[in-house]
């Protein structure tokens, strides 16, 4: 099977978000034979660039002699081609991240505590642990809760209780992130591992907390700011006589 390296390939651009043409920048194989050469495999690593983004990522492509795919071929001929089993590096994002959670940061003013916490459950969530992710969560609700000026001390359900007090949060997010933190500690002290679909569900409630207690916050700071500089800066309206009469337009 060793042929020349190709120098385009389709593959998923997690940058895009879907299948793009890429340029192959490199390409290393390894193949070998097991079963006395029975069945034969080749393992791909290509190190590729998409044409649309430019954003370069790893593709490994593993294939085997025994994995075929049967079709009939355009001159009705029955035909087959190695199924091929991809990975990815970086892994793309199984859930995707919000918007205000960037590169550096997530915007939030001084909580680098908590930026590290929430940057842990969206690795987990890529890498495919559901049950750290459950977790980190969980964690990240902990930290939130303290940065709140809650006491750590605290049970969860004094956390919450004082959460509500301050008036943090109201009745149904208290419901809510009791949830979370039940399931958090399911995954702790059971094992319990969340289902995709449980998983979409507690990191929703994840994000709305964090969106309602500390993002917007923090941006209407800034906004209310640069408003404030901007007041300064817009001309105000000129008034013109008429009549001998200073009057405004």
């Amino acid at each position: 099977m060793t042929e020349p390296a190709p120098t385009t390939r389709k593959a998923f651009c997690a940058e895009c978000g879907g299948v793009r043409n890429c340029d192959v920048r490199a390409h290393h194989q390894k193949s070998g034979d097991e079963g006395d050469g029975y069945l034969h495999w080749w393992v791909d690593w290509y190190v590729l660039e998409c044409r649309g983004c430019e954003y370069t990522f790893v593709q490994k492509c593993s294939t085997n002699s025994e994995d075929l795919r049967q079709f009939y071929n355009e001159a009705g001929e029955p035909d087959s081609e190695l199924i091929e089993t991809l990975s990815y590096w970086p892994a793309p994002s199984k859930r995707p991240k919000p918007e205000w959670l960037g590169d550096f940061g997530v915007h939030i003013g001084d909580a680098d505590q908590l930026e590290q916490a929430i940057a842990e459950v969206y690795g987990a969530l890529d890498a495919d642990l559901p049950i750290l992710a459950a977790i980190g969560m969980r964690t990240c609700f902990d930290v939130a809760a303290i940065l709140l000026g809650v006491d750590d001390d605290l049970p969860f359900a004094k956390k919450l209780d004082e959460l509500v007090q301050r008036q943090k949060i109201g009745g149904i997010d208290k419901d809510r992130l009791a949830l979370l933190v039940d399931a958090g500690s399911a995954s702790v002290h059971r094992g319990w591992k969340p289902k995709p679909k449980e998983l979409d569900t507690l990191a929703e409630i994840l994000e709305h907390f964090l969106v309602e207690t500390f993002v917007a916050p923090s941006r209407r700071s800034r906004l209310d700011a640069d408003a404030k500089k901007l007041e300064g800066n817009v001309p105000s309206r000129k008034r013109k006589k008429i009549k001998g009469v200073a009057k405004a337009p």
